[in-house]
């Protein structure tokens, strides 16, 4: 049974991740260096030695840590006055504490950015039973210390806490403590949630209903665990659809539908004159992966408009699950997946997964041309998957 909650800060309880992002671009151009955003993330959760001296090394740039980390927090201080906590809570701790769960921060942040945070939220130390800081241990995350001397301070043994963690270095401390792990979309895609280890993955702390006492909570919990966390078959994968999208799913139809035509035109095809735009929408993220097909001179080696658009894809994300397909051609009616597209697309579709063929009339004008739809299922009904990825 769960007991306490250990609130990592960054991206669980404060969006802290672009506001330091921006601190620390800001501040390596004060030093005349470019950085890009990208050389920040094998270093989120780690520290703040880490995510500093972490990039300066990659760069070759020799810095000093405490120099560098005062006029870090400098300009953190300025962008963070201007953020508010992230969805759910003040709710959910409000729920927590008239329950009688135990709750702790449990940060690799230094005391000062901890400090910054909780007033930017509106909350203070008095507000949690035991805050931990990146500076009361020698091992920071992925090490898990820190979780294990918050549960050991509060008198609880970590297979009784529930960890609330965002990063991936963060999942991998608490897991290796011994406590259950909920894991926020704020910064990583759930795929690579789930992968690194976290038992349960919500967008916000608004995803738990109100509760009043520990039974409640873990009744609560146990329930959206036994849920499988939401994951659905796809193909050789489970993965958990994104949730809480702006677009409507006709939008995104569209948007694909646009994407499709484009890459089109893109085309390699000096052989066939032949050329096919495809795009595909991730249920994991919901975001569209577009491709075209290249041919070669072997012809053998020629890839297929929807075979680039599923590398695409899984280069971004690694675990993929296809939400629908639009594949776009001159022909009227308009080309299907050839065979060997179709077994490609079985790794990572569902029967239920919407095809959508059209000719380039119905990708230029809505209503016009021709537009067809069918499911996975009626295009390949009996798909190979390797008996071992059979779920």
């Amino acid at each position: 049974m769960i007991n306490g909650i250990l609130f990592d800060m960054d991206g669980v309880l404060i969006d802290s991740e672009p506001i330091i992002l921006h601190a620390a671009i800001s501040y390596f151009a004060s030093l005349g260096l470019s950085v890009r955003k990208e050389d920040f993330t094998p270093f989120i959760g780690a520290g703040d030695r880490a995510f500093l001296c972490g990039v300066a090394e990659k760069y070759g740039l020799a810095i000093d840590f405490e120099q560098a980390r005062d006029e870090l927090f400098s300009l953190y201080e300025e962008y963070a006055m201007e953020v508010g906590p992230l969805h759910g809570v003040h709710r959910f701790i409000a729920n927590a504490k008239k329950a009688g769960l135990k709750i702790a921060v449990a940060t690799s942040g230094a005391p000062r950015k901890v400090e910054i945070n909780l007033k930017s939220i509106g909350l203070s130390p008095s507000d949690f039973d035991l805050v931990v800081t990146g500076s009361m241990i020698k091992r920071n995350k992925p090490a898990p210390d820190i979780y294990q001397l918050a549960a050991l301070s509060m008198g609880l043994p970590t297979q009784e806490c529930l960890v609330m963690e965002d990063a991936i270095n963060g999942i991998h401390a608490g897991k290796k403590a011994g406590c259950t792990v909920c894991a926020l979309t704020t910064t990583f895609i759930p795929t690579e949630l789930f992968e690194a280890g976290a038992d349960l993955a919500v967008t916000s702390l608004d995803s738990f209903e109100d509760f009043s006492s520990v039974g409640m909570f873990n009744q609560q919990l146990e329930s959206m665990i036994g849920e499988d966390d939401g994951k659905i078959t796809y193909g050789a994968g489970r993965i958990l659809p994104a949730s809480g999208v702006m677009q409507t799913r006709e939008q995104l139809l569209r948007l694909a539908i646009g994407e499709a035509y484009a890459k089109r035109k893109n085309a390699y095809a000096p052989y066939s004159q032949f050329k096919v735009g495809a795009a595909l929408l991730s249920a994991a993220t919901s975001r569209v992966y577009s491709g075209c097909n290249v041919e070669n001179s072997s012809y053998g080696a020629t890839i297929c408009a929807e075979r680039n658009a599923v590398l695409n894809a899984v280069a971004t994300e690694g675990s993929l699950g296809i939400e629908l397909l639009v594949v776009v051609s001159k022909d009227s009616p308009p080309a299907p997946p050839c065979a060997e597209c179709l077994q490609v697309l079985a790794e990572f579709s569902r029967p239920e997964t919407e095809i959508h063929l059209l000719d380039t009339v119905a990708a230029e004008q809505e209503g016009k041309g021709t537009h067809l739809v069918y499911t996975f299922g009626e295009l390949l009904p009996y798909p190979f998957i390797f008996p071992s990825m059979r779920l």
